[in-house]
């Protein structure tokens, strides 16, 4: 998926094309994060739908439980659930910084042949 370090950098449209492909998994990570959630709050917690994901987004979003969950079950999956969105939110941050970071250090460290030592 990326080039090699004795390889041209990719062309721009490559580029564009990698950081959309890099946002599209980002954004499944966090929707499939937001409906393991939800649905841990509708089952553990019998909030109906718009609750459960209410309180998966709040979570995953980090600003904390909607609503504190009732029953024990559902207090140890949102302690559960706070830490994983935590480790989310760094993974979705590597996702979308990595093409980035890949270009700058290939650009900076791509030797084209041209210079003569």
């Amino acid at each position: 998926m990326y080039e090699r370090y004795n390889q041209a950098p990719a062309s721009r449209e490559k580029f564009r094309l990698r950081l959309a492909l890099h946002a599209l998994a980002a954004l499944a990570l966090c929707l499939a994060s937001i409906a393991a959630g939800a649905i841990g709050f509708v089952v553990l917690e019998g909030m109906d739908w718009s609750r459960g994901l209410l309180n998966a987004t709040m979570l995953i979003s980090g600003l904390g439980p909607a609503e504190v969950p009732e029953t024990t079950e559902a207090k140890i999956f949102a302690s559960i659930f706070s830490l994983y969105a935590g480790f989310v939110f760094v993974a979705m941050s590597g996702i979308l910084i990595a093409p980035v970071a890949h270009r700058l250090l290939h650009y900076f460290h791509w030797d084209d042949g041209d210079e003569e030592d």
